[in-house]
């Protein structure tokens, strides 16, 4: 029995195909590097209409590992004396993922403040 052009066309793409997924597979297979969390923290001011002095929060993992239980410090900055002090927890960073938290001082919103913020730990699962 003899195939009719369509029927070549069609089996050639799909031997395209099946080879080229087994080619990205196998070069993604050779080149994965196992790191481990990349967390970065950015801190935004939050504008609400009662005026609080509030911070957006936003944590990256970019590393190929997920983090877990991730404690972020923040720090109130007046004159650069700290003034505030306040922690926010994720429970879960996965792998190239982004989360976002707020947080808020007691302190009223003043000219000249800064803030600080720094990762103090988390786990790995």
């Amino acid at each position: 029995m003899k195939k009719n052009p369509l029927e070549w066309v069609v089996f050639g793409l799909s031997v395209l195909l099946i080879v080229s997924l087994l080619g990205y597979l196998g070069v993604n297979a050779f080149s994965y590097q196992d790191t481990p969390p990349d967390l970065r923290v950015k801190v935004l001011q939050e504008q609400d209409k009662l005026n609080r002095n509030i911070y957006k929060v936003e944590l990256t993992n970019l590393g190929e590992q997920t983090a877990e239980n991730v404690m972020v410090e923040v720090t109130l900055l007046q004159n650069n004396a700290e003034t505030e002090r306040a922690e926010t927890l994720y429970p879960l960073a996965p792998k190239e993922s982004k989360q976002e938290a707020w947080v808020t001082f007691r302190a009223s919103k003043q000219a000249g403040q800064q803030v600080k913020v720094h990762i103090l730990g988390y786990n790995k699962p």
